[in-house]
């Protein structure tokens, strides 16, 4: 340590003396020459200028990029986090686009260092850019950038991040420039990559309004950090970091409807349709030589598309060509290269999408399907309104706030399309509900998406709808959410602040009479229950107990098949306290749902009151699993480990921070959540849970239909030549106002003729045990009609039918 301190103190003092020398002779042979005249002021300040470049190049470059490094190195490295951009795909593959900045956790804080709250006040605005990460930078890009850039990048002419000849050529510029303009015009001078690298680190982008003193202010910055991101992004002895900045944040092209690109890998998806990895020799030469030449994208005036085009013909034909012509050796390979760079010079670029994709946005967006086709965090907005909120959160469960740190792509389960026309049929659904409905629905709600957009003041808002189906592997092909804070995956009161965890420990969404499909295991695997055995009710009515009327003072009893079918909570109490507390607690727990919150031992629900009231708690999406365990149990894959219902297919892991490792199913982090159907429900108590669970939908009693969703009885699969099974289970959970309502669930599972099968589940509501959103209204005037408009777009999916789109105002 000691001798490196008397070397580097050693540099010092030689430095010392080069100035010292350099400031005597500039004094004696300059200043006062009295040969030089009036010259020897021009010809001082010159060399003076001359000394000071030769010092800033050589002498404060490597001293402020070795000590500016300690404290501002990792500022660099999370800013380059923090500009992660991750990319959306649908089902095939396809590119949507990416995640919109305001997406991004509450550690980043926008450049005015006010946090702007979105939704949940775990995120906030962030006006940085994003750039999809690229794993490897093309090596033809790279090449053609340093000989537009800076070939002279670890040279002896820019050693340590400033260019020597630029720094000396930017008197003359000025004086240069000056004349031309008439008046001050601060030269310009080699700006090297560092130094770009800060404009963009500090968002300082070169501007024609600046003025002489702002540029000058601009350029001394640049020169005060340029020699930190040198040292900071080489110090491992290669320049691979430093290319992954310079390929993942330089800006590329403008007017996109919206941000700039920034970065080769989301630029190339763009302007090519293509990854960065795909792109031919000429591509990756065009956007190498787009960098301080912008492309110019969406069509305007007259002025700007001339503009657009003597741009791109620059661009491709003389910066591109340029490298070309000097960087490639092998004739064949020029004279290839040349001719696809004059084959893409005939006109500029428009942006590239898959044709599925533009047709969904003309059908669903047409005023905004040039501003998306262009802008990949607009198209990712209006293709996946709710997917990506949905995907991140489940990224989010898999890996906290800092998912983005490993995560580069994100693969969904959906296709956007049918996804679309989907979340149309809802809303006109919910809107239909709102207008029907709007006299027992509190004020302060609405169902109609419309009525809340139109209104001054934001007094209402929407509960939250969730509607939600998977196939059988547990991959979501539909997907509805009426909010940005995605319900499906938990109450927000469960996420852990610190770290973005889900804890199911701390929901509070009571899962209501959903419940009883426990109920319906317990007493299946028992095996002493059939439908005709019958349950003591003290709220039966007074005669007709086949039907699903309560009340009365009568003490009678009700057939098992009533009971589910009906939901009637007394009769269900009373044989599952038969059944045992010890059982009930077991099957809760080993299901994955959560016991309500007593203060004390003694305020206690004892798990079988708990099982059958649904009062134990938990996520939509782990109702949903439940039906998913049930569906697979009955559907003959019951060896089978069932995973949660997940969104995300796939992701590509990010190769800025970590090792290029395979893409990972999102499926594999919810391994310790995993059920296994057999070690739930009993091979042999199959066809009794069928029975007691297709009840609601199935029971009649002559030609009258009973059950909570005997409005959706036409889907019963004893009705239908389509349907092989179906069972369901509704729920409305209330306040202590057994009229107030704060949420309607509608849960199940349906297998067609052809084989093909899928779960679901929908839920209304608030979440909160005491905050209800309407009044007298149940599952069966909400869940009901929803669940129909699902069918039959499970029916639509099942049999490969294309659905019908509805025309609906834009939401």
């Amino acid at each position: 340590m000691l001798s490196f301190i008397s070397t580097i103190m050693a540099f010092l003092h030689w430095c010392l003396s080069l100035i010292q020398g350099s400031i005597r002779i500039f004094i004696s042979m300059i200043v006062f020459n009295p040969h030089l005249g009036p010259l020897r002021y021009v010809t001082g300040a010159l060399f003076f200028y001359i000394i000071f470049a030769f010092t800033l190049v050589y002498v404060f470059a490597p001293i402020r990029g070795w000590a500016g490094s300690y404290w501002m190195g990792p500022k660099i490295h999370y800013a380059s986090e923090r500009w992660l951009g991750t990319a959306l795909y649908e089902k095939n593959g396809h590119f949507i686009g990416t995640f919109d900045p305001r997406m991004d956790s509450k550690r980043d804080l926008n450049t005015s260092a006010e946090p702007i709250l979105i939704s949940d006040p775990n995120y906030v605005a962030n006006p940085d850019h994003k750039s999809i990460p690229v794993r490897t930078v093309p090596d033809h890009f790279w090449k053609c950038l340093v000989y537009h850039e800076d070939r002279h990048l670890g040279g002896l002419r820019n050693p340590f991040g400033i260019d020597l000849a630029g720094v000396l050529k930017i008197p003359y510029s000025t004086v240069t420039r000056s004349f031309e303009a008439k008046s001050i015009r601060f030269g310009v001078g080699g700006s090297t990559l560092p130094m770009q690298l800060v404009r963009v680190y500090k968002a300082t982008a070169p501007s024609r309004k600046e003025s002489a003193v702002d540029k000058l202010k601009r350029k001394a910055i640049e020169w005060w950090n340029a020699p930190v991101f040198y040292w900071e992004l080489t110090r491992n002895g290669t320049e691979e970091l430093l290319k992954q900045w310079a390929a993942n944040h330089l800006w590329l092209a403008h007017r996109t409807g919206g941000r700039d690109l920034q970065g080769i890998e989301v630029t190339a998806r763009i302007i090519f349709g293509k990854e960065a990895s795909e792109l031919t020799v000429a591509e990756q030469y065009l956007l190498a030589s787009a960098v301080n030449k912008p492309i110019i994208l969406l069509e305007g005036s007259e002025r700007l598309n001339q503009v657009r085009l003597d741009r791109w013909r620059y661009v491709a034909e003389v910066r591109a060509k340029t490298c070309a012509t000097t960087l490639l050796p092998d004739d064949e390979q020029k004279k290839a290269v040349l001719f696809d760079l004059t084959l893409l010079a005939n006109g500029p670029p428009s942006s590239q999408i898959q044709p599925k994709l533009q047709a969904t946005l003309k059908q669903h967006f047409p005023q905004l399907t040039k501003h998306a086709g262009a802008n990949p965090i607009v198209r990712a907005n209006l293709l996946a309104p709710a997917g990506r909120y949905a995907a991140r959160e489940e990224m989010k469960q898999a890996y906290g706030f800092n998912w983005r740190r490993y995560v580069r792509g994100v693969e969904l389960t959906l296709d956007v399309s049918k996804n679309l026309t989907f979340r149309e049929r809802i809303w006109h659904e919910l809107t239909t509900l709102q207008t029907k409905y709007k006299s027992r629905i509190d004020p302060a709600y609405s169902l109609d998406a419309n009525e809340l957009k139109n209104l001054v003041g934001g007094e209402k808002k929407m509960p939250d709808v969730v509607i939600a189906a998977a196939n059988e592997k547990g991959e979501l092909v539909r997907y509805f959410e009426s909010n940005d804070i995605s319900a499906y995956y938990g109450s927000p009161y469960a996420r852990s602040a610190e770290n973005g965890h889900y804890e199911p420990e701390k929901e509070i969404r009571a899962i209501a009479s959903t419940g009883k499909m426990m109920a319906a295991i317990a007493l299946a695997n028992q095996g002493k229950d059939t439908l005709q055995s019958v349950y003591l009710d003290d709220e039966a009515p007074n005669g007709r107990l086949e039907t699903c009327r309560r009340g009365g003072d009568k003490q009678a009893y009700r057939r098992a098949e009533v009971a589910f079918a009906c939901s009637l909570n007394r009769p269900l109490e009373w044989r599952m306290a038969k059944y045992g507390q010890r059982g009930a607690r077991l099957l809760i727990d080993q299901l994955g749902f959560t016991m309500p919150y007593a203060p004390t031992e003694n305020q206690k629900t004892p798990p079988s009151t708990a099982m059958v009231r649904g009062l134990v708690t938990a996520s939509p999406r782990k109702v949903h699993h439940l039906s998913t365990l049930i569906l697979a149990s009955l559907t003959g894959k019951g060896k089978n480990r069932i995973p949660l219902p997940y969104l995300v297919r796939n992701f590509q892991r990010s190769g800025l921070q970590n090792p290029y490792e395979k893409d990972t199913p999102t499926s594999a982090f919810h391994s310790n959540t995993d059920l296994i159907p057999n070690e739930v429900i009993r091979p042999a108590a199959r066809q009794r849970v069928k029975e007691f669970l297709s009840a609601p939908l199935c029971y009649a009693k002559g030609k009258s239909r009973h059950g909570t969703l005997k409005s959706a009885s036409n889907w019963c699969a004893a009705r239908r030549k389509d349907v092989k099974l179906h069972f369901a289970k509704t729920g409305t959970q209330v306040t202590s106002d057994p009229d107030a309502t704060v949420d309607v669930w509608v849960t199940g599972g349906i297998q067609f003729t052809n084989g093909k099968s899928y779960s679901y589940v929908i839920t209304v509501g608030t979440g909160n045990r005491n905050r209800a959103w309407s009044r007298k209204l149940h599952s069966a005037q909400i869940g009901a009609p929803l669940l129909q408009a699902l069918l039959k777009e499970l029916r639509n999916d099942a049999f490969n039918i294309k659905s019908k789109p509805i025309k609906t105002t834009q939401r």
